[in-house]
């Protein structure tokens, strides 16, 4: 990676919490990281969960894009994203009840350093997506 790129990226995703269906059952909700475990946001106000996170950036492949790694990153090295999750109580053949798919892609270089520049983060609000989204999400400085 070029020495004037940053190699950390903080993110914020905003949600209010809702199942994206009925649940029935004790769910446990928040950020999921590599290791299945799932992370509570910080409530606010507002009655929206902030899910706050550090992404490890290194060089990809031939067109030098990003790469994002660290406990919280998903999927291959050119699709990378982070999990939202629903998780049921308990140890279950099928743990989840739902996930939600936030994808890294439209994160890029200019993205990394405007939010380095401003001493803060990539923020995105993901209140209403749902698990099967396959649209990019929209990532704003704060």
């Amino acid at each position: 990676m070029p020495a004037a790129q940053p190699q950390q990226l903080r993110l914020r995703l905003i949600h209010d919490g809702a199942p994206p269906g009925a649940a029935g059952e004790p769910l446990r909700f928040g950020l999921q990281d590599s290791k299945g475990e799932v992370h509570s946001g910080a409530a606010q106000p507002d009655g929206t969960l902030h899910f706050d996170c550090v992404l490890t950036i290194k060089l990809g492949g031939g067109a030098s894009a990003p790469v994002f790694a660290g406990p919280f990153a998903h999927g291959p090295p050119a699709a990378r994203f982070l999990y939202l999750s629903w998780k049921r109580e308990g140890k279950r053949d099928a743990p989840w009840a739902w996930r939600i798919k936030i994808p890294l892609a439209g994160i890029g270089w200019a993205e990394i350093r405007a939010a380095d520049k401003a001493g803060g983060r990539l923020e995105a609000s993901v209140i209403g997506r749902r698990p099967h989204a396959t649209e990019a999400v929209g990532w704003r400085v704060r």
